[in-house]
């Protein structure tokens, strides 16, 4: 079904200076397991049929190696759980043919990716690319362009303006771009741990899980935040915290597990906080994070209500505002914890804990290198059980929905999908 057309090496278009030749990575990034993030967009053929084929890949390869050139870094290689040596190793760059159409496809995005290139297959060595592109042709002339970057070196804030410059630069290779800033290891100093971690934390666990798809329309949206507001002193709930709080409360609901016990776990960009002295550039590259909690709820028919759920996630949101966010990064704590004591993350909170990572800041949905926004945005399966990814839908001026990415494992996605309270607000796909 899929055949192999041409791989590349592509290295930046300007040699790294040697005095740039060591990047040092944050305790973030340190806790950070070497697996990528995939992520795909899919252009139909009356967008793309204006370009030669036989020439498309050349030019998605000549702006790549310019967008290299600015993150650097990216194009270097992992020396070791600390260390990227900036070498100038390069970036693969596949090109491939899939027989089919574009549409039977744009449904199953894994198909898009490298083999073995999915979020959960890549390696947590320190071996391999950091960034993997592909460029898959369609028989009705569509294309998709993907791209992995390995969780080490960013997170999706960082996916994304490598993307948006990547397009940029696609558009008009003569762009001068602004050059990104990498927060290496000076983002947290003062983080009391004796040296640097030798291997990361988190650990990737596909094993029974599967990854199902779920549409927020903007009108079922808006009639969660009426829901919410009727019946609570929140106002204004936003699109992440009604439809968070709506996942969150099926998937506790679903679980066959013998805790009764669960906690939503959310990760916050700290890029934009406040707290932090001097403020980061919005295109501060690196994994640049921590997390908030709900309380552990015992009692599903008294605290699984959506109301509560979202006052909860609002009101453990704004406690972060009183903290140093560097120096008590809640996220690292919990990473530190899980590494002295050889747990699991989370492991230690004794309940099921969730985690819903919200990336609808970012406008994937108008990535455009020169053939218009993608017909579809969209990620491949997730790295384990319990998470949950939030995008954007399509672009469409009448209807800012939602798309979620539900992993669970197998017993309680077999709940989950037939939950009413889910299926009355999402449409399953």
């Amino acid at each position: 079904m899929i055949s192999t057309i041409s791989k590349k090496i592509i290295k930046p278009s300007s040699p790294t200076p040697s005095t740039q030749r060591w990047h040092n990575l944050s305790l973030i990034d340190q806790v950070v397991a070497n697996v990528y993030m995939p992520f795909v967009f899919f252009y139909p053929n009356n967008q793309v049929a204006k370009i030669p084929k036989h020439q498309l890949f050349e030019y998605l390869a000549n702006s790549l190696s310019k967008t290299l050139t600015f993150y650097y870094p990216w194009a270097g290689t992992l020396k070791d759980n600390v260390t990227i040596e900036c070498d100038d190793h390069g970036a693969e760059f596949f090109e491939v043919e899939i027989n089919s159409s574009m549409n039977e496809v744009i449904h199953n995005p894994d198909l898009t990716f490298p083999h073995g290139l999915s979020w959960w297959h890549s390696s947590s060595t320190t071996s391999g690319a950091l960034i993997v592109a592909q460029l898959s042709h369609f028989e009705c002339g569509g294309i998709a362009l993907s791209l992995c970057m390995s969780h080490k070196v960013g997170d999706a804030c960082s996916a994304y303006y490598f993307l948006r410059d990547w397009a940029e630069l696609t558009r008009d290779p003569k762009l001068t771009l602004s050059p990104p800033y990498f927060v290496k290891d000076s983002l947290m100093p003062s983080v009391p741990f004796d040296g640097p971690l030798f291997s990361p934390v988190t650990k990737q666990k596909k094993e029974g899980c599967i990854q199902k798809r779920f549409v927020f329309s903007e009108s079922k949206i808006n009639a969660l935040k009426a829901l919410v507001v009727a019946e609570s002193y929140v106002k204004n709930p936003t699109r992440n915290e009604v439809v968070s709080a709506l996942l969150y409360k099926c998937a506790a609901s679903s679980s066959t597990t013998n805790f009764g016990r669960s906690q939503l776990v959310l990760p916050l960009n700290l890029r934009s906080q406040a707290s932090l002295q001097p403020p980061l550039p919005p295109t501060t590259i690196g994994n640049i994070l921590t997390i908030f909690s709900t309380p552990i709820y015992e009692n599903y028919e008294r605290d699984l209500k959506l109301p509560k759920l979202v006052t909860d996630i609002r009101k453990s949101k704004h406690d972060l505002s009183t903290r140093n966010n560097i120096q008590e990064n809640m996220f690292v704590k919990e990473m530190l914890e899980a590494y002295r004591t050889g747990k699991s993350p989370f492991q230690q909170r004794d309940c099921d804990v969730y985690m819903i990572t919200s990336i609808l800041a970012f406008e994937f949905e108008k990535l455009d290198f020169g053939f218009g926004k993608p017909a579809r945005a969209s990620k491949g399966s997730g790295p384990s059980s319990n998470t949950f990814i939030l995008m954007n839908t399509p672009d469409d001026d009448h209807d800012r929905g939602v798309e979620a990415f539900v992993n669970l494992n197998e017993e309680d996605m077999s709940v989950f999908v037939n939950d009413k309270d889910l299926l009355q607000f999402a449409t399953p796909f």
